[in-house]
């Protein structure tokens, strides 16, 4: 999710061998700082096989090379540039400038597999009831060396050109499951632009999970959809807020917010029990808690461990860690004085 936008560079860029029959893929890369990867990136989008294509990248304040490596791409892509917000305004700028039928994002470090905008658009158009679309994904690390495996090598059989099949238990009316785990990768998601009139832009005020919600509050309105195919790698690089842990638990946060404002009832009526919820809401909090305990901040621990042992009090371990951080904090105190 990313913000205001201060400059913009080109006109949309719509693939050259555009089809009328086609609809427009608007696709919504954020960048920042990616000048290492970007370049792959943008040309596992350029090099789709789908015809109608505008490529929106909304640079949140790059101050590596990336600016330059974009503008030489000239209006092959539409570049906006804007102070650093974060991805959820990056995202929001570029759905706003978008003038694509369907929406589709790609990180600026992560690329794409060939074949998955036609394989994802084809599934759409062939279910005109599903407003969004995912796929399966794969984990890309680099070896000893640094060095990243051929992204061909992660190609799944059968070829790409045939329609892939459904994931039964990731597809659906998925609210209540999202509930208990963001299933969605943004870099695979393709939507319809009219379910942006239906639940707007990614929630900025969220420094971390906008997607998580934007998934969520789109599970209220539609089906959602994954293809059994892995469509897109997921750089594993160091560079990214993976390895970081706010002090926010924004997960937590996600789901309190959609148990708020829609409680434990899906749209077709499937209903979570509250006992399950309880122990998702605990187990987050403990997770949350376990990290910050080693990482040095006891009374951020505590809080959570406390909020956990509320919402599952037959954990002993949730105890045990709430008790250590509480003597740390005690301890950290007095050291401090």
């Amino acid at each position: 999710m990313h913000r205001s936008c201060h400059a913009t560079h080109g006109a949309p860029s719509i693939n050259s061998k555009a089809q009328p029959s086609k609809p427009l893929v608007s696709i919504v890369m954020p960048s920042y700082n990616t000048g290492a990867y970007i370049q792959e990136a943008i040309e596992s989008v350029l090099d789709q096989d789908y015809p109608n294509i505008e490529l929106i990248i909304v640079d949140d304040g790059s101050t590596d090379e990336t600016i330059d490596l974009l503008k030489s791409y000239g209006d092959r892509i539409t570049l906006i540039t804007q102070e650093n917000q974060g991805a959820a305004a990056a995202r929001n700028a570029g759905m706003a400038a978008a003038a694509g039928e369907y929406i589709a994002f790609l990180d600026s470090d992560d690329i794409w597999l060939p074949g998955k905008l036609s394989l994802q658009i084809q599934h759409l158009e062939r279910h005109p009831n599903i407003s969004m679309v995912y796929a399966r994904w794969q984990v890309w690390k680099p070896d000893t060396e640094g060095r990243f495996p051929a992204a061909l090598s992660y190609i799944s059989t059968p070829t790409m050109g045939q329609p892939a099949s459904i994931v039964p238990d990731r597809s659906g009316w998925l609210y209540n499951r999202l509930l208990f785990s963001s299933l969605l990768h943004t870099i695979t998601v393709v939507f319809r632009r009219t379910l942006i009139d239906t639940i707007g832009l990614f929630d900025t005020t969220l420094k971390r999970g906008q997607d998580y919600d934007y998934w969520i509050r789109a599970s209220r309105v539609t089906e959602i959809h994954q293809l059994d195919r892995i469509l897109a790698l997921y750089r594993v690089h160091g560079r990214g807020c993976i390895h970081k842990w706010p002090h926010e638990n924004y997960e937590r946060i996600v789901v309190e917010k959609a148990l708020a404002r829609w409680g434990l009832k899906g749209p077709n009526q499937e209903y979570t029990a509250p006992a399950d919820i309880k122990k998702r809401l605990a187990d987050i909090s403990f997770d949350f808690g376990y990290h910050h305990y080693w990482a040095g901040d006891p009374q951020l621990a505590l809080r959570s461990f406390a909020y956990s042992a509320t919402r599952r009090p037959g954990r002993p371990a949730t105890w045990r860690y709430l008790l250590l951080s509480a003597f740390k904090t005690v301890k950290h105190r007095h050291l401090s004085l």
